[in-house]
């Protein structure tokens, strides 16, 4: 399996200081690839990257009114954390 391309270089004084591989893919509302670069058909498991999305899902269906949930919840439903007493009491 080949690497990913280097899509972001970051620099430091103008010496390289760090590269960072990926794969990205653009596409329109129907599907259709756009733009791409990489590897777009190797598996990703984004853990908490994309928890905002997740957490977009209960804003949407009215979860959030509906369980009187706060704005620290929210958030908390965006958060990486461990569950720890302060993430889960009231």
């Amino acid at each position: 399996m080949d690497a990913n391309p280097i899509l972001v270089e970051q620099t430091r004084g103008g010496t390289v200081e760090n590269r960072h591989r990926g794969a990205f893919v653009i596409a329109d509302a129907d599907g259709n690839v756009i733009a791409a670069g990489g590897d777009i058909s190797r598996p990703v498991f984004p853990r908490s990257a994309i928890k905002s999305m997740q957490a977009l899902a209960m804003v949407t269906s009215g979860a959030i009114d509906r369980f009187a949930l706060s704005d620290e919840q929210l958030a908390l439903a965006c958060a990486s954390h461990h569950g720890e007493e302060v993430h889960v009491t009231k």
